[in-house]
């Protein structure tokens, strides 16, 4: 009797398009240090970010991405810029949903900080509805003792220290934190929050 052979799994390709070097080194080192994570799960994931910090180039570069082999983008969002005007806020949220409908659900998605991609790194520490003007005064909270005291946003420093290992033992308490504050800012637009959580239960979906 001749073998049925096992069809062969697709691996399906992912990318993270992000605004600035924090984003970019945090899901580089994810990426390495969770290989085994992505090979279990059949995923290529590749971080990467534009030439300019601009929604509209993050829009370009996903649709870019999707025109070639990826199957799934993510785009990082740094609220606060957006927020800061309100004629920008509204074609952010008009190119938005334009660019998540001419694609198949389930292929692009934008994940929001607001203000910044700061938060999240804060949230690994704790929880807090509170509403941070910009991205600096998130970072004078995360310097506080006994968080990430040495924090700069600088190339160097990123390259010097992998934050996402450092973070990881309180991953699952940043997962639970973003959560909330999605839930807390949904009742309070004014609130801090950050979409990151749903990026990593995304990538725990067996696809």
């Amino acid at each position: 009797m001749a073998r049925v052979k096992k069809p062969k799994e697709t691996r399906k390709s992912y990318a993270i398009i992000g605004e600035g070097i924090s984003e970019f080194f945090y899901f580089d080192e994810f990426r390495t240090t969770e290989k085994e994570l992505l090979r279990k799960y059949n995923i290529t994931l590749k971080p990467d970010k534009p030439k300019h910090p601009d929604y509209k180039d993050i829009i370009a570069k996903a649709e870019s991405l999707l025109a070639k082999d990826y199957d799934v983008v993510f785009c990082l969002i740094d609220m606060d810029y957006i927020n800061a005007d309100t004629a920008q806020k509204q074609n952010y949220s008009l190119e938005k949903s334009r660019a998540i409908s001419r694609y198949e659900e389930g292929s692009l998605f934008f994940i929001e900080s607001n203000p910044a991609f700061e938060f999240w790194f804060l949230l690994h520490f704790l929880y807090t509805d509170r509403q941070f003007r910009n991205c600096d005064a998130v970072i004078a909270e995360l310097k506080k003792t006994g968080r990430i005291e040495d924090y700069e946003k600088t190339r160097d420093y990123f390259s010097k220290k992998n934050l996402y290992q450092a973070l990881l033992s309180n991953l699952g308490v940043a997962i639970k934190n973003g959560d909330k504050s999605i839930v807390a800012h949904a009742k309070n637009k004014d609130s801090s929050y950050t979409e990151i959580s749903s990026f990593f239960k995304m990538i725990n979906k067996k696809n």
